[in-house]
């Protein structure tokens, strides 16, 4: 059995990395409750200091959202070690000049929300998508029917709206139990599925794990945090997707660090491709 991410960390990691960045559903907790051993590392770096953030795709709490269901699970997380794939829409809103644009949003994006944080108009109406410069999927419970069957009808007529995907997770751990949901990822593909058969294209702009852009807003923020510049071969990333935190981080030059609390079975990363092995594997955080 492989050794615990905290007991390789005590040992020799702290020397080797600057910094630690932590998925949440499947590594440090599942099914509401803390994962084994997550609590005593937390408060291990907190107790050295060690610059660590939750690196999360959870794109339907705000910070203070998902700090509290945290802490409803044990785990002692303040609102600043939280950033999360709605966090890089600011990035994506500035890159693009889409501030004051409105957007239909499918599923939630927080409170406070994170498209409104980052400039962003959004209306979940249908009645208000002809006059929208695109659509964004967040994500959890919402009219998924409905709120999808107006998303497909509408890109039959505008096939050149931006779709753009927060979390481009196909499934996940769900918080509140022990089963898996379906993420916004599978739901925006869903729709470029049937868009094909029709014969349109879309293409998602996706802005979560493993894609570049959360990366490049991670490190900007890490960067204006510490007052430094931030090496990625010095930062690790510690998750339980190969596909989007080991393939993410390895994409992005950062450590790779799998758990198999998770999704990923050993099986499965045995036999991951190149791409998504990672460099370390641990039994838990």
């Amino acid at each position: 059995m492989p050794e615990t991410f905290t007991q390789y960390f005590l040992r020799q990691g702290k020397d080797e990395f600057d910094l630690l960045l932590f998925d949440i559903d499947g590594t440090l907790s599942s099914g509401g409750r803390p994962l084994p051993g997550a609590r005593e590392l937390l408060e291990h770096l907190s107790e050295l200091a060690f610059p660590h953030l939750l690196l999360t795709n959870d794109s339907c709490n705000s910070h203070r959202e998902k700090a509290a269901l945290l802490h409803e699970c044990g785990l002692p997380v303040g609102e600043e070690h939280i950033f999360s794939c709605g966090d890089v829409l600011k990035l994506w809103a500035a890159r693009t000049n889409y501030q004051g644009e409105l957007l239909f949003q499918c599923g939630k994006l927080g409170d406070p929300s994170y498209a409104e944080l980052a400039g962003l108009r959004t209306t979940e109406d249908p009645a208000e998508l002809p006059r929208c410069a695109g659509i964004i999927f967040g994500e959890g419970d919402y009219d998924w029917q409905r709120q999808l069957e107006a998303v497909f009808n509408s890109y039959l007529r505008r096939p050149e709206l931006p779709m753009i995907v927060v979390n481009p997770d196909s499934y996940w751990p769900c918080s509140d139990s022990d089963a898996m949901g379906i993420g916004s990822g599978a739901q925006a593909r869903f729709i470029c599925t049937l868009l094909a058969e029709a014969g349109i294209t879309v293409t998602p702009c996706y802005i979560g794990k493993p894609y570049p852009l959360i990366y490049q807003g991670v490190e900007a923020e890490l960067e204006s945090r510490l007052g430094r510049p931030v090496l990625p071969h010095r930062i690790a990333m510690i998750g339980d997707s190969l596909y989007s935190d080991i393939q993410g981080a390895n994409a992005n030059g950062l450590r790779s660090c799998l758990v198999l609390t998770g999704i990923t079975t050993p099986r499965l990363a045995a036999e991951a491709p190149p791409e998504r092995k990672p460099d370390l594997i641990f039994s838990a955080v």
